[in-house]
């Protein structure tokens, strides 16, 4: 499985991969037009030029991440039969920045009007993240989203749970998710590697994002401030164990370059 790293090499030096990057940016799935720039060290990278004012943070979002969510989101229209027409992609496009820094963890939705060109905050709620550092923080889009779903595993604390129904679920990346649990308060660490929000504020999120919607998690909680108070005692992650989607499979193939790169299996639900 290559790194957004890896990926951004690939990007930089294959030019048939450049050309379809430009496709996804005329069709409306890019919010910013792939280009060429050199790194620290002179060596080629591939670059994302946005237009216009845009949320704090954005330009830093490695081009590979959003290309990459480009790639799933077209794919996923494609094969719902809904893909871009006349240069337009049906959807706005939608970013989801996820902060632990202190005093709160929080989460922002940003989407983007295409023909204004202006972004506007969709969404703000706080969140909580993963105990011990468990949420990594990078940038990855969204592969995989159910209305509820089944979640068990062992915490980093040992602690083994298995909880039915869990509401409003976003992959992004493995086994982490964005989603809705029930908890005495938000705004601290307290799941196993999830982002988890508020059960209406989860419902909202999940009509805002769609496959493909890239999240950014950045910051860090400072050890020893303690953990909110949770209502169930359960500290979760996302399934360990839902049928994949069939065209998971087949996009396998779909990207000439490390192909396997671009998709993360879907998790395996009971």
């Amino acid at each position: 499985m290559l790194t957004n790293s890896q990926f951004q090499h690939l990007l930089a030096h294959d030019f048939s991969l450049h050309a379809q990057a430009e496709r996804l940016y005329a069709l409306g799935y890019l919010p910013c037009r792939p280009g060429f720039g050199l790194d620290s060290q002179g060596y080629l990278r591939i670059d994302c030029a946005f237009s216009g004012r845009i949320p704090p943070g954005l330009s830093r979002v490695p081009a590979a991440a959003l290309i990459r969510g480009a790639y799933v989101a077209w794919k996923h229209d494609t094969v719902l039969g809904i893909a871009a027409k006349g240069g337009q992609a049906p959807f706005r496009f939608t970013w989801v920045a996820v902060s632990k820094d202190n005093p709160a963890e929080t989460v922002t939705i940003w989407q983007r009007d295409r023909r204004r060109d202006l972004w506007h905050v969709a969404l703000h709620s706080l969140v909580n993240t993963g105990i011990d550092h468990a949420t990594p923080d990078g940038s990855w889009p969204i592969f995989w989203r159910l209305k509820s779903a089944r979640m068990k595993g062992v915490t980093p604390t040992g602690f083994h749970y298995d909880v039915r129904a869990v509401p409003w679920v976003n992959y992004f990346h493995g086994n982490d998710a964005l989603h809705g649990y029930t908890r005495a308060s938000y705004g601290f660490p307290q799941s196993a590697g999830c982002v988890e929000l508020p059960v209406p504020r989860a419902k909202q999120a999940f009509k805002l994002l769609h496959d493909g919607a890239v999240v950014t998690i950045t910051g860090h909680w400072h050890p020893g401030e303690g953990y909110a108070p949770s209502s169930s005692g359960a500290l979760l992650a996302a399934s360990r164990s839902a049928p994949s989607r069939p065209w998971l499979a087949r996009t396998q193939t779909a990207w000439r370059v490390a192909p396997a790169s671009m998709l993360r299996a879907a998790p395996q639900q009971p």
